[in-house]
């Protein structure tokens, strides 16, 4: 039985995971900590994580048996570190930690597929894992160029439109579904790459590089700047994706037609429309996606790997929540609260009260509990809304300093999730907000909020009473008011920040009338 420190302390995304003795004690993400998106603050050591790691949890690094490093990493941290672990530093692989933090953390048994796919790796763009009952092989890595990679078509599109690579990527997918099919588009993006055969996707033409026509061609004939044609162009690419993705996973089915369970993980599978396509393939009976899909997840699979490896994890554990990171309590909130604001105990207002509140058309913020791990706010650091106003989406967009393309989300309530969305399968990776599915015609108008306008879909977290039993309170004294067991749901941040991890964060978001009232374990509140 061990102690492991896992990191992810590459170009983005910095992470320090903890796993003692097989169990997940805690991962804090270097973004959330700074409050700077790892985009723009790229190998950021993971110096606030290990600081975390000693006041959430009373360990430090020189207490780890192991030191799970996932690949690629800065090597002046392990230079830093020689002391204490000479010989007890274990390097991941960049795809392997990806594949295996979905892995270990789906829960599932039997026979099962982990495939990853991002725009990087240490050899290799994804990875192809045959799993069953806690043992696993690689049978496939991806060796493909960049140029062949789905995720990095993405990035690169994103910036083309406008945007910030490894930030906005979510605002192409939301763009897709507001854009048609136009067949130069999609004659260019199918001529850039292709699916193989051999579970690998292929560039299909060197002399039509993306770059190149983007920058020279499309460019200056102001296809980026049209409104029609930005999401033309987003549309082509999604189907486009989803039609390499289908051939992939069609291909990789003939070949293992007994593995009826997927995992994905990486880059790509952030884009929650995607996962839905492969939900809907029926390929599989379930599939998974890992909360911290992107490289904030590597550092966890690097140390349940590891965990694996030495035998203190014999097989998937199933997460029961992801509020993994810091906890603020009432004397952090005491130090920002009394000179400047109104605020009453908790028990004056109730969660009753609180839900009018919502129900009222106030924009509350929730900030309860541990931080969430990975990209969604899943009623920790959360801002609520009523779902049904349809002005709400640019209203809230203009009162956080947003320019959201997506929809927002909506939480809720287990007990009536298959009553308003068409949820067939793979319920449990919808705790985490992971994949969308179609809305019930008779719902479309009563949450308009939450559903998009254009294809009726919707990204939904299914908010389960035992495992998330706050979250699930005020939603369920709201449903008792409205009649609606759904609220809407969006991090707690303002444009251009991670999920907020500080009380000071939070009060700031108040003062400059983004959100209306703040609601903790402790307190709800507002401004004077």
């Amino acid at each position: 039985m061990s102690l492991i420190f896992g990191f992810s302390y590459g170009s983005h995304d910095t992470t320090v995971a903890v796993v003692k003795d097989g169990k997940i004690l805690g991962v804090f993400e270097e973004e959330k900590l700074t409050g700077i998106k790892s985009c723009y603050n790229i190998y950021a050591p993971p110096k606030y994580g290990l600081e975390k790691v000693k006041k959430e949890l009373g360990l430090e690094l020189k207490d780890a048996d192991y030191m799970a490093m996932s690949s690629f990493y800065n090597k002046s941290f392990i230079a830093e570190n020689l002391e204490h672990f000479v010989d007890k530093t274990i390097e991941v692989s960049h795809h392997l930690s990806h594949t295996l933090s979905a892995y270990f953390t789906s829960g599932m048994d039997g026979k099962v597929l982990s495939v990853s796919h991002d725009g990087k790796g240490n050899r290799s763009r994804g990875k192809v894992l045959l799993c069953e009952d806690g043992d696993y092989e690689v049978i496939h890595s991806q060796h493909i160029p960049t140029t062949a990679s789905l995720a990095g078509l993405w990035a690169a599109t994103t910036t083309h439109l406008g945007w910030k690579m490894l930030k906005d990527e979510g605002k192409v997918v939301g763009l897709a579904a507001h854009g048609k099919f136009n067949n130069r588009f999609y004659k260019f993006i199918k001529s850039c790459v292709y699916y193989d055969g051999n579970l690998n996707f292929k560039p299909a033409n060197f002399e039509c590089l993306f770059h190149y026509i983007c920058t020279n061609f499309y460019k200056p004939q102001g296809v980026f700047d049209d409104k029609e044609l930005r999401a033309d162009f987003a549309y082509c690419l999604q189907i486009v994706t989803e039609e390499c993705i289908k051939d992939f996973l069609f291909d990789l089915k003939s070949r293992y037609p007994d593995y009826n369970k997927l995992c994905l993980s990486g880059g790509l599978f952030a884009n929650v429309k995607l996962n839905m396509f492969i939900n809907d393939l029926d390929l599989f009976d379930e599939i998974y996606i890992h909360p911290a899909m992107a490289d904030s997840g590597l550092a966890l699979g690097a140390a349940l790997k590891v965990a694996n490896d030495i035998g203190d994890l014999s097989k998937p554990i199933r997460l029961e929540n992801a509020f993994l990171g810091e906890k603020h309590n009432k004397n952090d909130w005491d130090d920002v609260i009394k000179n400047n604001l109104e605020y009453v105990s908790f028990e004056e207002m109730t969660y009753e009260k609180v839900a009018k509140l919502i129900d009222n058309g106030f924009v509350v913020g929730v900030f309860v509990g541990r931080t969430e791990y990975g990209p969604r706010a899943l009623g920790n650091r959360s801002i609520v809304v009523k779902p049904t106003d349809k002005e709400t989406h640019a209203k809230l967009n203009q009162k956080l300093r947003r320019t959201e393309i997506m929809p927002f989300a909506p939480s809720v309530l287990e007990e009536y999730s298959n009553e308003i969305f068409d949820i067939k399968k793979s319920k449990y990776t919808a705790e985490f907000m992971t994949i969308c599915y179609d809305t019930k015609k008779e719902w479309l108008d009563r949450i308009p909020a939450v559903v998009h306008h254009v294809d009726g879909t919707a990204r939904p977290q299914i908010v389960n009473k035992e495992k998330n039993p706050n979250f699930h309170n005020i939603i369920s004294e709201y449903y008792k008011i409205s009649g609606i067991p759904v609220v809407l749901n969006t991090s707690l941040n303002a444009h251009g920040e991670p999920i907020n991890n500080y009380p000071t964060q939070v009060i700031k978001h108040l003062l400059d009338n983004s959100i209306d009232y703040i609601v903790t374990e402790d307190y709800i509140i507002s401004k004077k």
